[in-house]
């Protein structure tokens, strides 16, 4: 007969577990029975900065903490890894929301414990709780342990008080996360993912001079998925690298055959997601594209977010100069978004910067953000920074850019991101001259 206790922590094995709480549901009455599904975020930096063994001990103190001298507790297993789960007795005339905040606050209490004993202000409990109720909905072991799970999940997600009690309107949002990763390799395989491109007009005469890369997904019945419905959700599976180098792929492809057709082409701008920096995998994808088509550097740009920058700005640093070895610009998206420190820009070889558009908020301009653009855009002057401001919807905003020396502009006012083929049109309407490859 196989062992019912994991070693490490001597809490049941989890198939044991749920067979105790199956039976403790069973006599379930006159109280409910909440599950507590538990993990430690950064546990796996432990493990890898100060080996198994620390982490093992750490583990072992977290269990200790949770179920040490806890009356109510019915069963507890270690499912894997540092995720624990657990099952206690609850009052009936408990508040759920009341005993969310229970649990929360003796989760803070252990993390005290914990920081103080390993020396790591990371180290943080991340739990979702179940409830198993009398009535209509009682649930079996399995699916309660499932719901606890997922709430969990949502609580790795927050910043604080990282302790979420189970909605089933959660069911709906991790279905529609399950179905969009489980799908995105056929998507790609059956060509439902497109690049659009929008145009980069220069200021001083407001032809076109570039363009931005933007991956489109379109289902076979014509309706669009929308990039806020997936994007965040492939960055959070890691399947982001591999939309990324659909778009680099496709972007490179088409500047070599505009190149091979001798049509006008523009730099093209495409978008670098946070989770290159783990790896830098990115930058042996991009000279290996370089090999297959031949096309000139100054011909691609990689934009960065500000958040990219001020988040793990030594990796950053070294992912812009392995891409500048390579030969391409690249700028800083989404400038003034977030909380990034002015001297940044001097201490980052940036080529552009893109002020947000969130400075253009308004249709008419304020006198606060006239004198804001016009700062920000003087001072990357003085840096040698090319300027460009997004989300231009109006003459207004084009001529105010347009008098403070903004270089480029990109916004609906000029186009909406439009596909290959409308974008092919609009190079050519735009593009006077016997130049063939336009730069900056």
């Amino acid at each position: 007969m196989a062992e019912a206790k994991d070693v490490l922590t001597g809490l049941d094995r989890y198939e044991e577990f749920l067979e105790k709480l199956e039976r403790e549901i069973a006599k379930m009455d006159g109280y409910r029975i909440a599950v507590i599904y538990s993990d430690i975020k950064y546990f796996k930096y432990v493990n890898d900065t100060y080996g198994y063994q620390r982490g093992d001990m750490l583990l072992k103190e977290f269990v200790h903490q949770v179920t040490e001298d806890n009356p109510a507790m019915l069963c507890a297993a270690r499912v894997y890894s540092d995720n624990i789960v657990m099952a206690t007795r609850m009052d009936d005339d408990c508040d759920n929301s009341a005993f969310r905040d229970f649990i929360s606050e003796i989760n803070l209490e252990i993390e005290r414990t914990l920081r103080d004993n390993y020396l790591d202000e990371q180290l943080r409990i991340c739990t979702g709780i179940s409830i198993i109720a009398q009535g209509d909905r009682v649930l079996d072991a399995a699916t309660a342990v499932s719901n606890a799970n997922l709430a969990r999940k949502v609580a790795k997600e927050m910043e604080d008080d990282c302790c979420v009690l189970f909605d089933y309107r959660m069911m709906e949002s991790i279905k529609k996360e399950v179905e969009i990763t489980s799908y995105l390799q056929t998507a790609i395989q059956k060509g439902e993912f497109q690049v659009y491109y929008q145009p980069k007009m220069g200021t001083d005469h407001l032809k076109i001079i570039g363009a931005e890369a933007l991956i489109r997904w379109k289902k076979p019945d014509g309706k669009f998925v929308f990039p806020d419905e997936f994007i965040p959700v492939v960055e959070r599976s890691g399947q982001i690298v591999e939309l990324d180098y659909f778009v680099y792929r496709e972007v490179f492809k088409f500047i070599d055959e505009r190149l091979r057709e001798n049509k006008a082409i523009v730099p093209i701008s495409v978008n670098v997601s946070r989770i290159h920096l783990n790896k830098m995998g990115i930058l042996d994808y991009v000279r290996s594209l370089f090999e297959e088509f031949q096309i000139p550097p100054g011909l691609v740009e990689f934009e960065l977010t500000e958040s990219i920058y001020t988040d793990d700005t030594q990796k950053a640093l070294e992912l812009v100069n392995g891409l500048h070895k390579l030969g391409v610009k690249v700028s800083m998206d989404d400038f003034g978004s977030g909380y990034s420190s002015l001297n940044l820009l001097s201490g980052l070889p940036i080529d552009t910067i893109k002020l947000d558009k969130v400075f253009l908020r308004a249709e008419d301009l304020k006198e606060s953000d006239r004198i804001i653009i016009s700062c920000v855009i003087d001072m990357a002057k003085k840096l040698k920074i090319t300027s460009l401001c997004e989300g231009v919807e109006t003459l207004e905003q084009s001529d105010y850019l347009s008098e403070i020396g903004c270089e480029i502009q990109q916004g609906y006012y000029f186009s909406r991101p439009i596909p290959q083929e409308e974008f092919k049109e609009f190079m050519d309407s735009h593009y006077q001259g016997e130049e063939k490859v336009l730069t900056v």
